[in-house]
């Protein structure tokens, strides 16, 4: 196969700026190369170049179509897993490639995490912060508790358990969002998930300053709030 077609140049000359190397064409046998090793689209082997380098590649990202941009999703943890095992060596070569910081390594293993864009927005600078992991908790739940309401377009005013109560019901003759799957355990199941929520994190989190949380505690509720964002969105207004 040929050299694709479009391949950001500005992209590329800001990698090769990164790394020390006077002509893009180096890049572009290390994205080759990298596509080949992780059987992806040169594009997305590009953008993983690029955040392994510490680029914004938002920009390019949003122009790539929903295949390619799985194949950058599904990639990433070869970046901060292999960040990891860098970081975990007690002796390392002079020759070996430059292993990705700390911090550039969570935040791709936030991006993995959550697919939704607005949670993603809302929670990561806070979940990259130092202190205080009650706030992504807090804004997560704001999501979905926002996300509910604008499916199920209540006729009055209702937040928490209410609102959760009436956009779903564990009988499906009875809910107003009904799960995509149309099976009643599934529609039990979720609804009872969903309106824990509201007690044991929104709550807790919007009325108290919580210390207790520690970072990878808001990356797992923020991770399964991620799940159930999904489910509101795929869920079908039936009343």
């Amino acid at each position: 196969m040929g050299r694709p077609r479009v391949l950001d140049e500005g992209l590329m000359r800001k990698i090769a700026k990164k790394i020390g190397k006077k002509k893009i064409t180096s890049v572009n046998v290390m994205v080759s190369t990298r596509a080949a090793k992780l059987g992806i689209s040169p594009e997305a082997a590009l953008i993983l170049l690029a955040k392994e380098n510490g680029i914004g590649t938002a920009t390019y990202h949003r122009r790539l179509d929903v295949a390619k941009q799985a194949e950058v999703r599904d990639a990433l943890p070869s970046i901060f897993a292999g960040a990891r095992s860098s970081n975990d060596l007690s002796v390392k070569r002079d020759h070996a490639k430059p292993v990705v910081s700390k911090k550039a390594s969570l935040k791709l293993a936030i991006e993995y995490l959550i697919q939704d864009p607005e949670l993603l927005s809302r929670c990561q600078d806070i979940l990259l912060a130092s202190a205080n992991f009650d706030r992504p908790i807090n804004q997560a739940t704001l999501v979905l508790e926002d996300r509910i309401r604008r499916k199920a377009l209540p006729a009055q005013k209702l937040v928490g358990e209410a609102l959760v109560g009436y956009a779903f019901n564990e009988e499906l003759s009875k809910t107003v969002l009904r799960v995509a799957s149309n099976d009643p355990e599934d529609q039990r199941g979720f609804t009872q998930i969903m309106r824990g929520v509201v007690p044991a994190f929104r709550n807790k989190t919007h009325h108290h300053v919580v210390n207790s949380f520690s970072r990878e505690d808001a990356m797992r509720v923020c991770g399964f709030i991620d799940v159930l964002l999904r489910v509101v969105d795929g869920s079908v207004k039936v009343r």
